[in-house]
């Protein structure tokens, strides 16, 4: 749902914070060697009294190291008060994370710290700052003469930002002789003369090589000369027959469930179907005639994923139809009172929670499949979180009250069918086989990593957007968070997943096994849509009507180029599991839904991309939690060989 509505006293309950998970050091522990490089981010300044940006070149010292191995830390050194915004505090987090992670969570690179002379905002260094961890860890000398600009994806995409052509001038002036800029940035419109420039050319003209690049290994390479790891690409193994066919076994089941939906829905007078729930019903019906095809194609996780959509879209279509009915032919008390009438809901969230508690994933398969489970269950807690704060708050105006009375009928629907959904993979769990899970794996230590990447893309986020739309409107930054909740139910779900539904996740799960898988799928989830968040509100620059809809996008080949280098990689990282004999058919699977959407309207793509995330990141947690007890070591107590301080000598210092 994407309706404009206004608020109050949702605002507690949208921004409660989430604890965060401890770690105390060993007493006496070994601490992890030390090692120092600098970087020189590029930024521009809005020129005072209506003149011209200016592009500027800072130092910015890094140091890895120097702390017992453990959770990630990240420190942020100062020589003003608030030099450094949460903006960039928050990019230098993801690309200590992100380094860390491309490094097979390194222990020495999850310990960061950064000194920001002056003042820095904006998330455009990241990927130059994971350029200095990743070279400050392997012991690579960086190039005093280059420097770049761009943010970092989690598959170690560069991604788009703006202001370039005064950043370029900024590094010229700084001394600098090439830059690297996100391959989607050749061409921007400049301010000042009103008209596009070609990025190469424009620095030609002030002494630069400029260089557009794709992705952190080839910006890695151009600034030392060096290649940084990356699993080698190969052939895609094909899911097995007897894999296939279990997907194919549960399509019947929500083609039921659809059928069941739509047959209600019609049988409702013209009353009870009106426009809104109209549109609902006309998206499963697309979905539905999209099954035959792709079964005739071989394309079964496709055609189950096309599948489980229409059965949710008809179910939510039957729901705002039958809160509509029941308004039109009791009035509006009993329709209000339908929202508070959820035992129905209730009953099957505790009958998937005790589905969910009770099952204990043997091999890599099950677990993978066990992960996309714990996904469902945590997103259909974050619909019904999201229908409590409706219903609890509801605004005194009739007519604003209808609409958030139709709102929770959609929440409670999603909810209840995410709920079929978690069931529904537990029933694919039980049918998988595959290399058994060694003892000792970190999943706990894998959790916390990915929970603290989640909590930097939500603040990342909430500076981007958030931080937007108080100033759009004129609002508090806790109202703010409100009305993006309500505008995107994207953010509302990622929002509403880490500040309410994960702290409260052993109420579900218990304390065992089953906990700490739920953990790591609820962290792994979380930061894929945080990214996918960061890529939508900055890098894609998505064009949202009032009602944040999508509507176009301002980098439209920033999008097509992204899948390509995400497809890539994602193939690289299922290549990879099949050469360590680790199971890859939940990645495969993924895939192949990503492949499929990747082919359909714009919405879709930006959705595939989202697949494609999620199948590297997958595929990085099978491979570390099969090293078992070595893996634990390795994220707590592995201790990195002493590695050199590379030098690098200070540039001029930038005319200001």
């Amino acid at each position: 749902m994407q309706r404009f509505l206004t608020k109050a006293a949702i605002v507690v309950l949208m921004t409660l914070s989430m604890p965060s998970a401890g770690h105390a050091d060993e007493e006496g522990a070994k601490v992890t060697p030390t090692a120092r490089v600098t970087v020189y981010p590029l930024a521009y300044v809005a020129g005072s009294d209506g003149s011209s940006p200016f592009g500027i070149c800072h130092p910015v010292p890094i140091s890895v190291g120097g702390a017992v191995p453990g959770d990630a830390r990240v420190g942020i050194v100062e020589t003003r008060i608030g030099g450094a915004s949460l903006m960039w505090r928050t990019a230098a987090w993801q690309a200590t994370l992100t380094a860390a992670q491309l490094l097979d969570f390194h222990p020495q690179a999850m310990q960061t710290s950064f000194t920001v002379e002056g003042g820095i905002d904006g998330p455009s260094a990241g990927a130059l700052l994971t350029i200095g961890v990743l070279s400050a860890v392997l012991g690579d000398t960086l190039r005093d003469d280059v420097t770049m600009t761009g943010t970092i994806n989690p598959d170690g995409m560069i991604g788009p930002v703006g202001g370039i052509p005064y950043k370029l001038e900024g590094a010229a002036k700084a001394g600098m002789k090439r830059v690297l800029i996100p391959v989607h940035d050749r061409f921007e419109f400049d301010s000042r003369t009103k008209k596009h420039v070609d990025l190469v050319a424009h620095g030609e003209q002030v002494g630069l090589k400029v260089v557009p690049i794709n992705d952190i290994w080839s910006a890695y390479h151009e600034f030392t000369g060096k290649s940084l790891p990356r699993p080698e690409t190969g052939n895609l193994p094909p899911v097995s027959t007897k894999m296939s066919g279990h997907v194919l076994s549960r399509i019947p089941h929500w083609v039921k469930l659809y059928k069941s939906a739509r047959d209600k829905y019609t049988s409702w007078p013209a009353r009870g179907r009106p426009e809104y729930a109209n549109k609902h019903m006309a998206e499963a019906d697309v979905f539905h005639k999209k099954i035959d095809r792709l079964l005739e194609e071989g394309q079964f996780a496709p055609a189950y994923w096309d599948g489980v959509w229409s059965a949710a879209l008809a179910w939510t279509a039957h729901e705002v139809g039958r809160y509509q009915y029941t308004y039109s032919l009791k009035g509006r008390e009993a329709a209000f009172g339908l929202i508070f009438k959820d035992e129905w809901l209730m009953r099957e969230v505790e009958r998937t929670s005790a589905a969910m508690r009770f099952y204990r994933p043997q091999t890599f398969d099950q677990l993978s499949i066990y992960m996309e489970a714990c996904g469902a269950f945590i997103t259909g807690l974050s619909y019904q979180s999201m229908a409590n704060v409706l219903r609890n708050s509801l605004p005194d105006d009739p007519d604003q009250a209808v609409n958030w009375v139709v709102a929770v009928a959609e929440q409670h629907a999603m909810c209840w069918m995410n709920m079929k959904l978690a069931r529904d993979y537990l029933e694919l769990a039980d049918r998988y086989e595959g290399t058994p899970i060694p003892q000792g794996t970190p999943v706990i230590q894998l959790a916390r990593f990915f929970m603290q990447a989640a909590d930097a893309g939500l603040s990342m986020v909430n500076e981007l957007e958030v931080r937007k739309v108080a100033k759009r409107y004129n609002l508090s930054n806790n109202v703010a968070v409100a009305e993006l909740s309500l505008r995107d139910p994207q953010y509302a779900l990622t929002n509403l997943g880490i500040k309410q539904v994960i702290p409260n996740l052993s109420k579900y799960f218990g304390e065992g096994k089953q906990f700490e898988y739920a953990s790591l799928a609820a962290a792994v989830a979380m930061h894929t849509r945080t990214s996918m968040l960061i890529a939508k509100y900055y890098s894609l620059g998505v064009e949202l009507d009032a009602n944040y809809n999508l509507v176009g996008l301002k980098n439209e080949r920033a999008l097509g180029d992204w899948l390509d280098d995400s497809k890539d990689q994602a193939r690289r990282a299922i290549a990879e599991l099949d050469r360590s004999k680790i199971d890859p058919t939940t990645c495969l699977q993924i895939y192949s839904v990503a492949r499929i959407y990747e082919g359909r309207e714009l919405s879709h793509r930006i959705e595939s991309l989202e697949y494609y995330f999620s199948t590297n990141v997958m595929a990085q947690v099978l491979k570390r939690l099969s090293a078992g007890s070595e893996a634990t070591a390795a994220l707590t107590a592995r201790q990195p060989e002493e590695q050199p301080a590379p030098a690098s000598p200070a540039p001029a210092s930038p005319d200001e």
